[in-house]
């Protein structure tokens, strides 16, 4: 007589099984965060709902989206949308979060704040920025003449910062106060402020052009996204009515 199947074995070998290209942004995503991170619980709960199971792979950030690119996952998350990508990857119309960048700074060296809403702000103010190396806000100090202070990671950054040697960080804000913490200590937020958003766009799952299902992927994600069930996962995340038809 064959062997009775474990149910949770035939559960598991009917879903079939997207795999996610993605990288550390600690609260957002993370190995060892519980559900891997705030976005990736979301993006979880969308898949699993459509009835997929979901499954990640953690690389550094640009060979996820070259591989995505290339058709050797699915999709990856999360981007801003740009021109380039627009060409190279699938955009859907729903968005799964909104990025706040915000400028921080040390109050000890600014206690009157910093009134700040452009990045270009900070040339006639005569402020050091710190920057990470290919981040977005590279073009936008070369386009305004600024010369940054320019590391290779989010923690050299946070350090140069803390050591008064530059003036004013720009990043997402839910993961700057996450880093701060982090890196400097559980005490150090007290030490800091930010400025109004500088920054603020939708950020996207993006799916293959060269993959398979890539398409299909992109075009069923949508779908689901303005059913019932989708609509009541979006309005967890304040996220329901920001559905674009066209990208700027």
């Amino acid at each position: 007589m064959a062997q009775a199947q474990n149910p949770v074995e035939e559960i598991s070998q009917a879903r079939p099984e997207i795999l996610f290209a993605v990288g550390e942004w600690p609260p957002m995503i993370a190995e060892n965060a519980i559900g891997y991170g705030i976005l990736a619980r979301r993006v979880s709960a969308v898949f699993e709902a459509m009835g997929y199971q979901v499954r990640y792979e953690f690389l550094p950030w640009q060979r996820a989206y070259q591989n995505t690119q290339r058709g050797e996952y699915a999709a990856t998350f999360p981007w801003v949308w740009s021109d380039q990508r627009d060409k190279q990857v699938l955009f859907p119309r729903h968005p799964i979060a909104r990025t706040r960048q915000k400028g921080f700074y040390k109050k000890s060296r600014f206690p009157d704040g910093l009134q700040i809403d452009d990045v270009a702000d900070i040339k006639s103010l005569g402020l050091l920025p710190v920057g990470v190396a290919s981040y977005w806000y590279e073009g936008v100090f070369r386009n305004h003449h600024i010369q940054p202070e320019i590391v290779t990671t989010s923690g050299a950054a946070w350090r140069f910062l803390e050591a008064d040697r530059a003036d004013i960080y720009f990043e997402e804000e839910d993961v700057g106060w996450f880093d701060i913490a982090r890196i400097l200590g559980d005490y150090a937020p007290e030490r800091y402020a930010t400025t109004g958003p500088v920054l603020s766009e939708n950020m996207f799952v993006l799916f293959s052009r060269s993959h398979p299902e890539g398409v299909m992927l992109r075009d069923a994600f949508d779908a689901f996204m303005e059913t019932p069930k989708g609509r009541d996962l979006c309005k967890q995340w304040d996220m329901c009515e920001r559905a674009v038809k066209n990208h700027p």
